[in-house]
């Protein structure tokens, strides 16, 4: 960061959310929705995922050579085959995963801005308008996830720039309470 302050964005952050037309707690006999994707997320679904989505969108937009690409250590995430397609899109330096040179740091769920803003702030606003189907649960994820105004995005960052700077004195924990 110190090098390049811009290179935080340039960070692809990868993760997960349940939606549930029952509101913002997830139990296994509703019906729930994960993003676009309706199956469990598995090691052949999240590779399939990046090949055909995430990678050609970031060769569209100019992205690929600068992106730094992180993920959690979820065991979909860290399979061989996903692997070694990481290395082979992004080289081993812009990686940062578990099983990586630059591994994800340990214990650390509240790191990235998906987890300690996103996902709570899509909830709420989503819940707010009360879905009662499938297809009003994924249009109003869709209009919320495009609502998110740029400057909000840029604050997230800035948070996620101080968890960072907080991650060594965790030794790679929980960094909530630091941040009080």
């Amino acid at each position: 960061m110190e090098q390049d302050p811009t290179w935080v964005f340039n960070i692809l952050c990868t993760d997960e959310a349940h939606f549930s037309l029952h509101g913002p707690f997830f139990f296994e006999t509703q019906c729930t929705v994960n993003g676009w994707i309706t199956e469990a997320v598995n090691a052949h679904r999240y590779l399939t995922l990046l090949r055909e989505t995430v990678v050609p969108c970031l060769i569209q937009r100019g992205q690929i050579s600068n992106v730094t690409f992180m993920q959690d250590g979820a065991t979909s995430h860290t399979a061989n085959p996903v692997k070694t397609f990481l290395i082979q899109t992004f080289g081993e330096d812009r990686i940062v995963s578990r099983r990586c040179r630059y591994p994800w740091p340990p214990r650390s769920p509240d790191l990235t801005p998906v987890d300690f803003w996103l996902w709570g702030y899509l909830k709420s606003r989503v819940y707010l308008s009360g879905p009662s189907s499938l297809p009003e649960l994924k249009d109003a994820i869709r209009r919320e996830v495009s609502s998110i105004h740029p400057d909000m995005l840029h604050s997230a960052v800035a948070g996620f720039v101080t968890r960072l700077e907080c991650l060594l004195p965790c030794g790679g924990g929980h960094v909530e309470h630091i941040l009080v």
